[in-house]
């Protein structure tokens, strides 16, 4: 499905693309017009452009499966346009390449429907696992696990984390130079901590 976009009045009464989004995947089953299982939000939260829900689907009788629902959002009150909400819906049986689902939510998950759900999964804690770690800190040693190569021409996996004023910034170990790394985060990298200063005797 393609992406579909609408003014703050076609969101009414929701004000926010998270109710907006949970409303649209709830429903109950409706067997007089043929659709025999219903679907509830059991959690749900948008972060880092994208919506994600736990949902679980239901018949008359009892609760079925519950599996990952996702959609690109694009939020922008005001637009000139009018089209202030826009989202691109799908589920993880369709491979999406969004993988910052929390924990909070893929734990609720029962078995993937597909393989593509299964490896969805799999990048998502991934990047979890990533992005949980432990900030670098001033005095660590920070080392990529491949070489990053910058504007200047100069590649580097190692830099010295230090403190500069009110920031904490990298500095290459090769010659020294401040620079940044975008979605620092989500890169792999280890740290090797400062050396523990000697034990008074």
């Amino acid at each position: 499905m393609g992406w579909l976009f609408m003014s703050r009045g076609g969101m009414a009464p929701f004000a926010t693309p998270k109710a907006y989004l949970d409303n649209q995947c709830t429903y109950p089953p409706d067997p007089e017009k043929g659709r025999e299982t219903g679907l509830r939000v059991v959690k749900s939260t948008v972060r880092s452009g994208a919506y994600y829900a736990a949902c679980q689907s239901y018949d008359l009788e009892a609760p079925r499966e519950t599996f990952a629902i996702i959609c690109l959002v694009k939020w922008n009150p005001g637009a000139r346009s009018g089209e202030e909400f826009g989202y691109k819906d799908m589920s993880e049986t369709m491979g999406p390449y969004s993988y910052d689902c929390p924990a909070s939510i893929l734990d609720l998950l029962g078995p993937p429907g597909n393989e593509y759900a299964a490896q969805w999964r799999e990048q998502c804690r991934q990047r979890l696992a990533l992005t949980t770690r432990r900030k670098p800190a001033p005095g660590d040693m920070l080392v990529l696990a491949e070489p990053l190569t910058f504007t200047d021409g100069q590649s580097e996996r190692c830099f010295r984390v230090v403190q500069s004023g009110r920031k904490t910034i990298l500095r290459r170990v090769s010659d020294g130079v401040g620079v940044k790394i975008s979605k620092l985060m989500s890169r792999a990298w280890t740290i090797v901590p400062p050396p523990a200063a000697p034990s008074a005797s």
